[in-house]
């Protein structure tokens, strides 16, 4: 079962827990909207879709039936350890909190801090220094590279500003393994489809990453609209982007006459809607990602969130706090805020990245 942070706390009888959680949740889209699957033990060990089986017709009686496996990649996701002390120095407390409480100021802005940092890593995470690997790295994928050796299973995308929003796996590989020396191949559109790489064989599969070019360019409403097909089964649930290209959207919206839509949130505040999808702003999507030559190129999520689609991981406490009270050696006392946390992408179709996106 998933559960939104939101909604456990709910369930939390702390008054300080409570109002944290609401402190992280405010200001926040994304984590007003994503699920946590709360899990026992330190991973979870889950099958992501690759291929389905193929269906066939089959003459009656004497029909000789194939059998056609579906297939799976097999993904492991760790809870890491987000934290951070709030340390307020007991003569401060003492002698300065006739205006302002300045414990509950410390804990709001370490509140804060916890979840500019799972915002961060979320999108942008790298796998290493303990961070869960973040959806930017997750949907780019491995780009094809010339002279290359190749295995059975190998998965690769178009080269940079070339993603077409499919994959494409090794099915067949001969001689040396390797990829055409120089050339590219020319890349099918259609799933099941193949092409012959010198001495690989590519068969096209669904895929996540749409790139605008391969310098990058300006947004158009066109891609945009590319970018939300990617994301199959229904709709995405958020469109979550910088606030250049929620800018960017809305003036291509008025070119056209028209305006995106606006709605209430969980939270009470204002929220934006295209094409019906939920416009969320993240300080956490970057406008300076590299793109060939361009330096300045922002990035558009599209994903649905919940059980079998995007979702976050989570201890069965899911937020704690550890009061630890006075420190040996100084004149203060510390409130510990701790999440053991992750994040899963159970499909590769039910999220897709635009990269390349100009001003």
């Amino acid at each position: 079962m998933s559960l939104l942070l939101a909604e456990a706390s709910k369930l939390s009888t702390d008054i300080l827990l409570k109002g944290i959680i609401e402190t992280i949740v405010k200001e926040s889209p994304l984590l007003q909207k994503l699920p946590f699957i709360q899990i026992v033990g330190n991973s979870l060990k889950y099958n992501r879709e690759k291929t389905l089986p193929t269906a066939a017709w089959y003459a009656p009686v004497t029909g000789t039936w194939t059998a056609s496996p579906p297939t799976f990649e097999q993904c492991i996701a760790s809870l890491s350890v987000l934290g951070v002390d709030a340390d307020v120095d007991n003569f401060l407390k003492s002698t300065r909190s006739n205006v302002q409480d300045l414990e509950a100021a410390c804990i709001e802005l370490a509140a804060k801090a916890v979840r500019n940092e799972f915002e961060n890593v979320f999108l942008n995470g790298t796998g290493t220094s303990e961070q869960p690997t973040g959806l930017h790295l997750t949907m780019k994928g491995t780009a094809w590279v010339a002279d290359t050796a190749t295995a059975l299973g190998d998965v690769v995308v178009p080269t940079a500003g070339k993603e077409n929003g499919w994959r494409y796996e090794a099915t067949a590989v001969a001689g040396d393994t390797k990829t055409h020396a120089t050339t590219e191949p020319t890349w099918p559109i259609v799933e099941g489809a193949t092409v012959v790489d010198d001495a690989v064989t590519w068969t096209t599969r669904f895929g996540s990453h749409l790139g605008m070019a391969v310098n990058g360019a300006t947004l158009t409403l066109d891609k945009l609209d590319a970018l939300v097909d990617l994301v199959r089964g229904a709709k995405p649930d958020m469109l979550l982007m910088s606030r250049r290209s929620r800018r960017k959207i809305v003036n291509l919206c008025r070119v056209t006459g028209q305006n995106l839509l606006i709605g209430e949130g969980r939270a009470g505040e204002m929220v934006e809607y295209y094409n019906g999808i939920a416009v969320g702003i993240s300080d956490w999507v970057k406008d300076n990602y590299t793109v060939g030559t361009s330096a300045d190129c922002s990035a558009i999520f599209a994903f649905q969130m919940g059980e079998g689609a995007v979702c976050g991981l989570t201890s069965p406490e899911m937020l704690q706090i550890e009061r630890l009270g006075s420190l040996e050696t100084k004149d203060a006392s510390r409130t510990r805020i701790k999440w053991y946390v992750s994040l899963a992408n159970f499909s590769y179709v039910k999220c897709a990245m635009l990269t390349g996106v100009r001003n």
